[in-house]
């Protein structure tokens, strides 16, 4: 099910649920993303909880960002979401910036009781600048039709080693519009680059500290390209250091894999942690 909630700021996100359990999970997706990146955690899931997933602000059907955006925008409307859906507790799942988000609500919110990063919310490094900023490029291109748009997109996953599938061509559907010049992605560049840009600005020092309650970190380990994963084992000393109820599952799978493939071995200790939390 799917829908539009209306914000305090009077901006919409695009909402979709599944399942009726009775907790609540509430799923934020990566850098690039909507709602759809989420959909193997969103299904495994929702089967025994409420799972909430949504377009950030710039994604997606969501409304678009304020410009300039970052981090703190997001945390503002993640956090004003918790409240217009009534919900008095909540476990949050953030996967890349979704985890910064996630992290920085919870530091915030009594409301959230139990916390997912999916191999994120570490310390940036000018590195990840190589790895992402490009990634950004073909994003800005016009398409001739959607297949020209899914037959690119396809050719650039598969580079990366990554499975096509009917998952991805789903998501590569619905992050595209038509307009008058030709087929293009729904997000702009400049909102994306912003973001990213806003990891260099987190205060790991002053968020970390102010969360108690259950947290699992789920690093992934495999390469992205030939020479690195995107967080390295040290971007996370902080949060190991900082976060006193942690758990650490480590994953062969790399940071774009860990949502764009169905990874099982991830999905169990998601939902192990879960039981145990949110007891």
């Amino acid at each position: 099910m799917e829908w539009n909630v209306v914000m305090t700021n009077n901006k919409k996100l695009h909402i979709c649920e599944e399942g009726q359990g009775e907790k609540t999970v509430i799923l934020v997706h990566g850098l690039t993303g909507n709602h759809k990146q989420m959909a193997y955690y969103q299904e495994a899931l929702g089967e025994h909880y409420r799972v909430i997933s949504y377009d950030l602000r710039g994604r997606g059907l969501s409304d678009e960002a304020s410009e300039p955006t970052s981090i703190d925008h997001h945390v503002g409307d993640l956090v004003d979401l918790i409240m217009r859906l009534d919900l008095e507790t909540v476990t949050l799942i953030g996967y890349s910036i979704g985890a910064y988000i996630c992290a920085k609500v919870t530091a915030l919110s009594s409301r959230v009781t139990s916390l997912v990063l999916l191999d994120g919310a570490g310390v940036a490094d000018l590195g990840q600048k190589e790895l992402i900023l490009p990634s950004l490029e073909r994003l800005r291109k016009t398409y001739q039709s959607k297949d020209d748009y899914i037959r690119q997109t396809k050719q650039t996953y598969e580079k990366l080693q990554i499975k096509w599938t009917n998952h991805l061509e789903d998501l590569a559907h619905y992050e595209t519009k038509e307009t008058n010049e030709g087929v293009v992605h729904r997000s702009k560049v400049s909102v994306m680059e912003q973001d990213f840009n806003s990891f260099f600005d987190y205060k790991h020092e002053e968020i970390l500290p102010n969360i108690d309650i259950p947290v699992l970190l789920v690093k992934a380990t495999g390469y992205l390209g030939p020479h690195r994963p995107l967080f390295f084992n040290e971007s996370f000393t902080e949060l190991e250091k900082s976060i006193r109820k942690i758990d650490v599952m480590i994953t062969g799978a790399d940071h774009l894999s860990l949502v764009f493939e169905k990874q099982k071995d991830v999905l169990l200790s998601v939902e192990r942690f879960l039981q145990r939390a949110t007891v």
